[in-house]
């Protein structure tokens, strides 16, 4: 028999539980049997759109249990939904997200994020930090650690054997030649020079106004975004619609961690909690990414 694959359930303040109950009772075709974590009536009084401690507690450690029984062999991925940042960092201080929080405990504290939403890939090289921190930290080391994981993703997901990837210039037309900066010039080429020495077929710094538009259009398989927003925004725009219908789409996923993780790529919508208005569409393309992937 598959090992599971374990669903955490999210801030109970937020629409976690909702999308995870829609997901379950409507329960898409997978290899992996499926199973939640989480407590129907955790230590804690369940407030719908509050910021709680006690709820931030809660999910962070059911989002720790999953990842521990991945480790220890006894199931095969943990599909997450949304948490409240400012709920948990109550009880962990400086918490940044999943994302880091996963990696920390797989013994890497700069893992990589991805945004996956259908043929749409873009890996990022900063995440849950400041603009200005996101400058410094697009090093060429890094830049080429993003590189080398999302062109293995992509053989992987796409079965690909020489993807190719697009990689974004920070600055407005990747900075004109060091006209609107220089990190292009003393950051990103070398980058790109050193992945391209190693067989890997990136190209750029490209202006993200460009290499967004050439990822829709399959000029490339996947992109390497600079900082957050400059891949989030683009990637939601095409896949959200937060008009009355409520739609939502694609999924988060951290690569290169000995475990397999996905996530809703949206937050934990106080604004709608209770009032049985969530999509659980990202939620059900996180578990197939999940369960394609495991």
């Amino acid at each position: 028999m598959q090992k599971p694959i374990l669903i955490t359930i999210g801030d109970p303040n937020g629409i976690g539980p909702e999308i995870c109950r829609k997901l379950m009772a409507n329960l898409p075709k997978t290899k992996h049997p499926v199973v939640l974590v989480g407590e129907s009536s955790f230590k804690g009084k369940v407030q719908p759109g509050k910021v709680s401690k006690a709820a931030g507690a809660a999910s962070i450690a059911w989002v720790r249990q999953a990842v521990e029984l991945v480790q220890a062999g006894k199931a095969a991925a943990v599909v997450t939904a949304p948490i409240c940042k400012e709920a948990v960092e109550k009880t962990i201080p400086n918490f940044q997200g999943h994302t880091e929080f996963i990696g920390e405990m797989c013994g890497d504290k700069e893992p990589v994020l991805a945004l996956v939403h259908g043929d749409w890939v873009v890996a990022h090289v900063s995440t849950h930090v400041s603009l200005a921190e996101a400058i410094k930290k697009a090093n060429p080391k890094r830049i080429v650690k993003v590189g080398k994981l999302l062109n293995n993703f992509l053989k992987k997901y796409k079965g690909i054997k020489n993807p190719k990837i697009g990689v974004a210039g920070i600055n407005p037309h990747a900075g004109e030649h060091g006209l609107f900066g220089k990190e292009e010039i003393q950051s990103i080429m070398p980058a790109v020079k050193k992945l391209r020495s190693m067989k890997i077929n990136a190209i750029g710094p490209l202006p993200a106004d460009v290499v967004f538009p050439q990822l829709k259009s399959k000029v490339f398989d996947g992109v390497i975004a600079m900082y957050h927003d400059q891949g989030h925004v683009v990637t939601k725009t095409l896949a959200f619609n937060l008009g009355d219908k409520r739609e939502v789409g694609g999924v988060n996923t951290t690569l290169g961690l000995p475990v397999l993780r996905t996530s809703v790529d949206h937050g934990v919508g106080f604004d709608i909690a209770g009032k049985n208005k969530a999509d659980p569409a990202s939620l059900g393309d996180a578990l197939l990414l999940a369960d394609k992937l495991a």
